[in-house]
C-alpha cells in the first residue's frame, strides 16, 4: 500500500511541475508595466480630476458607452497616444494660488476642440521642429465636449472676504467624451470626491462637493426669454424711425420740424428747461410744434440730434464745469465698476480686492452726482419768476397736477434708455450664464423676472441689494425719489417756507439717526468687507444718501435767493481757502480708511466724511457760479468734457454691462496688475464713449425732443 501511494506521487510530481515550470516561464515572458508608469498612474488619479473619472467608472454608475471611451482614454494616456495627451492637457488640474482665491481650474477648451478634428496650423516644412507632427493631426476614436463643472468647498485654507466674488465654488474644465451625459457626469463624480483620492481636496481640506455643470452651449430659451422678445422691438422701432427720420429730411415739413426743435432749444432753451425741471406752464413763443406725425418722426432725425449732442454750451445760465465735474465723477465711476466686476474671472482676487479697497472712498463719492442734482433742481426752481407766481396763484390741486406733469416728463426722459438697459441687462446675464465658464453668482436675470416692477417703479433701492434687477441702478431710483421729495418740498417752500424748513431739519435728523441705527445695529467698521456686505442699509438706501440732495438744493437757493457775502480778504487768504477747500474734497475721496476703531467711531466718521464731502462740494459749486477757484474749474471746462457731456447718463447705465462682458466671454481666467489694468481701462472707455454716444442719439435724445414735443403742445392747449 506504501508503494503505491509513493508511485502515485511521484507521477504526479512529474505531471504537475513542468505545467508550474511552465506558467512561470509564460508569466515571465509578459510585459510588465514599468514602475515609472504605475508612478504616473497614482499620480495623476490624484491629480487631475479627468484621469481619476476614469479610474472609477463602472456598469452601476454609467453606461457602458461613456464608460469605454473613458477607460480608452486612460489606455491612450499611459501609452502617451497623442490624441489621449491633449485630452488630458485640456483638462484641468490643480493650479497654483488657491490660498488667496484662485479657483479657476479651468484647462483648455481650445485644446480640446483639437481633440476631434484636425488642427490647422500654417508651419514650414523646411525648417526643424521638435514637436510631434500627431498632435495637429490624430483625433481621438470618439467625440469630446469641453464641459465646466463647479464643486463647493469648506476650506479654512483660503482667503475669503465677506465678497460675493470670493466665493467657494471650484471652476473645473474636463474633456469629457460626449457619450457621458450630465448624470453620469455628476454620478462619476460625486463618487470619485467621495473617496481620498484627490491629492488638493485632501491636503487643503476642501470637502468637496458637486454643486452643477454647464457645456457653454446657447439655450434656446434665452431667446424666448420677454426681455428679449421686447428689446428687439424696442430697438427695431427706434431705428426704424431714425432711418425714416432720415429719408424724410428733405422734405419742407420736416425742415421745418426740425428748425422749430433747434429754435425752441437756443431762443426759448431755458422756458422748455425750466418747465420741464419745475413744471411751469409758461406761455410758449411763436415757434411752436404741432404734434403731428411729422413732428414725431422730427424727433428720431439724427443729424440734427447729431448737432445738439455735440452743440457747444450755452454762457448764460449754464454751468460747464458742473457738466465737466459730472462726466469726469461717471469715469471715476466707471473704474470702481471696472474693478470690482473683474472679480469674477480673476485668479489673483486678493490684489484686485487690495486696488479696490484703496482706489477710493467708495462711501462718499457717488454723493457728488446728488449733490449737483439738487443744486440744479433748486436752481431752476428758485430762477423762474414766473413759475414761482404762479405756484403762490394756483390751488393746491392745481399745483398737484403741475408737480405731476413735472414728474411724468422727467420719467419720460430717463425711461427709454433705463428700460432699453434694464432689457439687455436681462438677456444678456442669461446669454452669459449659458456659455461662460464662470459662475455668475448674482445672476439678474432671476431677480428680473421676480422683481422687474421695482424697476419700472424706480423703488429697486428699498430691497435687498441681493434681489436687484441691474444692482448699479440704485442710484437712479434714489435720483428720482429725491427729485419727487424735492419738487414736493419746493413747491411747499413757495407758500409755506417755515413748514418747508422744518420738513428739511426732521429729514436731517432722521438720515443722521438712521446711519448711527444700522452702523451700530450691523458693527459698520469702514471696511469695504462691510459696505459690501451691508450695502442695502449702509449704501443705498435713501436715507443714507439724502442729506447730499438736501445740502444740494439749499446751495441752489442761496446762490438764487440770497445775496452774495462779501469777504474782505487779501487775495493770499482767499487763494490759501481755495487751495484748502480743494484740498478737503480730494481728501474726503482717497484718505484711507482705518478700520481700528470702535462701531460707534466708524459710523460717526462715515457720517462726518458724507457731511463734509457734501459741504466742500457745495461750496465748490458755489465758488464756480460766482466765477472762483477759475485754477480748479478750467481743467473741467475743457472740450472734451464739455461734448461727451451729454452722454454720461447713457455711460452710467451701460458700462456694467460691457465691464461684466470682458470677464465673461474669456475662455481663461485673468491676472490682474496695475499696467495691463490701465491699458485695458483705456480701451474700455473708448468703447463706452462710442457705444454710449450711438445710445445716447438713438434712445436719449428723441425722446427728449419728444418730452419736449408734448410740453410746447400742453402749454399751446392752454393759451387756447
Amino acid at each position: 500500500m506504501c508503494s503505491m501511494i509513493v508511485t502515485v506521487t511521484f507521477v504526479c510530481t512529474l505531471i504537475i511541475t513542468p505545467a508550474i515550470a511552465n506558467d512561470i516561464c509564460t508569466a515571465n515572458a509578459l510585459p510588465r508595466v514599468p514602475a515609472n508608469q504605475r508612478n504616473l498612474h497614482e499620480t495623476f488619479q490624484r491629480t487631475s480630476l479627468l484621469y481619476g473619472l476614469s479610474t472609477i467608472g463602472n456598469e452601476y454608475l454609467i453606461k457602458q458607452e461613456c464608460q469605454e471611451q473613458l477607460q480608452l482614454f486612460q489606455l491612450g494616456v499611459r501609452t502617451k497616444m497623442p490624441w489621449a495627451v491633449k485630452m488630458f492637457d485640456a483638462s484641468a488640474s490643480l493650479e497654483p494660488g488657491f490660498t488667496f482665491g484662485h479657483n479657476f481650474w479651468l484647462g483648455n477648451s481650445e485644446v480640446c476642440s483639437a481633440v476631434s478634428r484636425q488642427t490647422h496650423v500654417q508651419i514650414s516644412t523646411y525648417l526643424r521642429h521638435q514637436m510631434k507632427p500627431e498632435l495637429l493631426t490624430e483625433v481621438a476614436p470618439f467625440n469630446v465636449d469641453f464641459r465646466v463643472l463647479y464643486l463647493r468647498h469648506n476650506s479654512s485654507w483660503q482667503v475669503d472676504a465677506a465678497v460675493i466674488a470670493f466665493a467657494s465654488r471650484l471652476h473645473v474644465g474636463l474633456c469629457l467624451p460626449s457619450a457621458c451625459t450630465a448624470h453620469e457626469v455628476q454620478q462619476l463624480v460625486q463618487a470619485y470626491l467621495s473617496t481620498d483620492l484627490n491629492a488638493a481636496n485632501e491636503f487643503y481640506e476642501m470637502n468637496l462637493q458637486y454643486d452643477y455643470a454647464k457645456d457653454l452651449k446657447l439655450k434656446s430659451t434665452t431667446f424666448r426669454r420677454t426681455s428679449f422678445y421686447l428689446t428687439c422691438f424696442f430697438l427695431a422701432t427706434t431705428i426704424a424711425l431714425t432711418v425714416a427720420a432720415s429719408l424724410l429730411r428733405k422734405s419742407q415739413d420736416l425742415y421745418k420740424a426740425n428748425a422749430n426743435i433747434r429754435n425752441s432749444r437756443s431762443t426759448n432753451g431755458n422756458v422748455l428747461e425750466t418747465t420741464n425741471t419745475s413744471g411751469a406752464t409758461i406761455k410758449p413763443h411763436k415757434s411752436e410744434l404741432d404734434l403731428n406725425v411729422t413732428s414725431f418722426i422730427a424727433c428720431f432725425d439724427f443729424d440734427a440730434n447729431w448737432l445738439h449732442v455735440f452743440a457747444p454750451a450755452k454762457v448764460e445760465h449754464t454751468f460747464a464745469a458742473l457738466n465737466g465735474l459730472r462726466f469726469g465723477s461717471a469715469i471715476c465711476v466707471t473704474v470702481y465698476h471696472y474693478l470690482m466686476f473683474l472679480f469674477h474671472g480673476t485668479r489673483n482676487k486678493v490684489t484686485l480686492y487690495n486696488y479696490q479697497a484703496y482706489v477710493g472712498n467708495v462711501d462718499i463719492f457717488v454723493d457728488i452726482f446728488f449733490t449737483i442734482s439738487g443744486f440744479l433742481q433748486a436752481y431752476n426752481h428758485f430762477r423762474n419768476v414766473k413759475l414761482l407766481a404762479v405756484i403762490r396763484q394756483n390751488s393746491l390741486k392745481q399745483n398737484f397736477k403741475l408737480m405731476g406733469l413735472h414728474l411724468f416728463h422727467r420719467y419720460l426722459r430717463l425711461a427709454p434708455l433705463y428700460f432699453l438697459t434694464i432689457g439687455l441687462s436681462d438677456f444678456g446675464s442669461k446669454l452669459l450664464d449659458d456659455i461662460s465658464v464662470f459662475h455668475i453668482e448674482h445672476k439678474v436675470y432671476e431677480n428680473c423676472e421676480k422683481y422687474w416692477w421695482r424697476n419700472v417703479l424706480l423703488i429697486q433701492n428699498f430691497f435687498d441689494h441681493n434681489d436687484m434687477c441691474g444692482l448699479w441702478t440704485w442710484s437712479l431710483a434714489c435720483d428720482m425719489q429725491f427729485s419727487i421729495l424735492a419738487t414736493v418740498l419746493l413747491f411747499l417752500y413757495v407758500k409755506h417756507p417755515k413748514r418747508t424748513k422744518l420738513c428739511l431739519a426732521a429729514l436731517t435728523g432722521t438720515s443722521i439717526a438712521y446711519t448711527y441705527t444700522f452702523g451700530l445695529k450691523l458693527n459698520f467698521d469702514q471696511t469695504i468687507e462691510a459696505t459690501f456686505t451691508f450695502l442695502t442699509e449702509i449704501y443705498t438706501h435713501p436715507f443714507a444718501r439724502i442729506l447730499a440732495y438736501m445740502c444740494g438744493g439749499i446751495a441752489g437757493w442761496y446762490f438764487v435767493v440770497q445775496k452774495p457775502t462779501e469777504w474782505h480778504f487779501t487775495k493770499q487768504i482767499q487763494h490759501f481757502f481755495d487751495y484748502l477747500v480743494a484740498l478737503i474734497f480730494f481728501g474726503c475721496i482717497f484718505i484711507p480708511t482705518n478700520h481700528n476703531f470702535s462701531v460707534f467711531t466708524s459710523t460717526t466718521i462715515l457720517l462726518f466724511e458724507r457731511i463734509i464731502f457734501t459741504v466742500t462740494s457745495c461750496i465748490l459749486i458755489l465758488s464756480n457760479a460766482h466765477g472762483r477757484m477759475r485754477w480748479f474749474f478750467r481743467f473741467f471746462e475743457t472740450t472734451f468734457f464739455q461734448k461727451f457731456n451729454r452722454v454720461a447718463y447713457a455711460m452710467f447705465l451701460i458700462n456694467p454691462i460691457v465691464v461684466f462682458a470682458l470677464p465673461g466671454f474669456s475662455r481663461s481666467n485673468l491676472y490682474a496688475n496695475p499696467l495691463s489694468l490701465f491699458a485695458e481701462f483705456i480701451g474700455l472707455l473708448v468703447i463706452l464713449v462710442l457705444l454710449s454716444t450711438l445710445l445716447t442719439l438713438l434712445f436719449d435724445i428723441p425722446y427728449q425732443n419728444l418730452s419736449r414735443l408734448l410740453i410746447q403742445y400742453q402749454m399751446r392747449k392752454k393759451v387756447d
